[in-house]
């Protein structure tokens, strides 16, 4: 190795220290914001033998205590401590970049989900991409031809940025809305219909598409089973649902029954929807099965991806679509919280030591 090897190895070192640092204190602070909110307003108490335990479990599966402030969330979300959590940072940081390699940005581009899955569970119209509109078959259109394909039943299209997530980047756009000036402006995106959610979701909270989150995983044996699975709904006043304002309600059955309580991004629980009043109790999600199934179903065609978490919604003619899918840092803190350890079996601690 010469001087000048030697001199940049010792920089990317330092490079990739200092990121995990500060990647490890925004989850700290993240982390630690919520157990206050939890304490405060769900009635939860972060005792110090719970404190030990995840400090001492951190330190010792996962190599650092910088892993136990999310183990502090979980722990106080459950009112115990479990063996085989994965904490939020550890699975950002160290899991998903070893289970699904440097292929995980392809989810980050919504132009090309329907080149790798091919469904029509997805409810693209159109796509604009450096500069040029294309059909959902990537023949090349105008800007005539793709507002002959809006609707006129839904007369709006709702438009996302590719590299974009988490409710960001979104555009809802009326039929005179579209011309080519907004999409200069906006760069390579998605066009799709927009979603005319199942009626048991309306009863919950109209405004927004109400989304099922279904974490998919590649097991040893190269088979694919659900992990996870939570309902998203937004708030009032919302077109789209966006992460930093939203209600989750954990799935707990195979059959679709939503837990009893929902959390808004605070952590704050509720037994109803904040805004509609809807009862969580009970509840059971509409052809639950027909969506983790198509779930497995697209995650069977791209071996390639260890985890995927799927975005998908039931339309009023009960068909499932679906809205997005992340392979990058899918979320899964919430459903670790509430109904983890949720990734045993999957040797996920282990990726530290390779």
């Amino acid at each position: 190795m010469t001087i000048r090897d030697d001199v940049k190895y010792s920089g990317e070192r330092v490079l990739n220290a200092a990121h995990s640092y500060f990647y490890d204190l925004r989850h700290k602070k993240e982390a630690m914001a919520a157990v206050d909110a939890i304490q405060k307003h769900n009635s939860q108490i972060l005792t110090d033998e719970l404190k030990k335990t995840a400090d001492e479990y951190a330190a010792e599966i996962f190599g650092s205590k910088s892993y136990a402030p999310w183990l502090y969330v979980y722990s106080l979300i459950r009112g115990e401590f479990k063996e085989g959590w994965i904490p939020d940072n550890f699975f950002g940081k160290i899991v998903s970049p070893k289970v699904n390699k440097k292929i995980r940005v392809a989810a980050e581009f919504k132009t090309f989900s329907n080149i790798l899955f091919r469904t029509n569970m997805l409810p693209d119209i159109g796509y604009y991409i450096d500069g040029i509109f294309y059909d959902k078959e990537l023949a090349r259109i105008t800007i005539q031809d793709l507002c002959e394909r809006i609707s006129p039943t839904d007369g709006e299209v709702f438009v996302k940025r590719d590299g974009e997530g988490r409710g960001v980047g979104v555009m809802k756009l009326a039929d005179h809305e579209v011309t080519e000036d907004r999409f200069r402006s906006f760069g390579n995106c998605v066009i799709q219909s927009p979603i005319r959610q199942h009626e048991f979701f309306d009863d919950i909270m109209t405004g927004s598409v109400a989304t099922l989150r279904i974490t998919t995983v590649k097991e040893k044996n190269g088979s694919v089973s659900l992990r996870a699975s939570y309902l998203r709904f937004g708030r009032k006043d919302t077109s789209w649902i966006q992460s930093d304002n939203s209600v989750k309600v954990a799935i707990t059955s195979d059959d679709g029954h939503l837990d009893s309580f929902g959390y808004t991004e605070d952590w704050r629980r509720w037994q109803s929807h904040p805004d509609s009043g809807f009862i969580f109790e009970n509840a059971r999600i509409p052809k639950f099965k027909e969506a983790v199934e198509a779930g497995l179903e697209l995650h069977r065609k791209v071996p390639h991806f260890s985890v995927i978490g799927w975005d998908m919604s039931i339309d009023r003619d009960e068909t499932v679509k679906v809205l997005e899918w992340n392979c990058g840092h899918c979320d899964i803190k919430f459903s670790e919280a509430t109904t983890g350890p949720c990734f045993r079996g999957l040797d996920w601690e282990k990726c530290r030591e390779a």
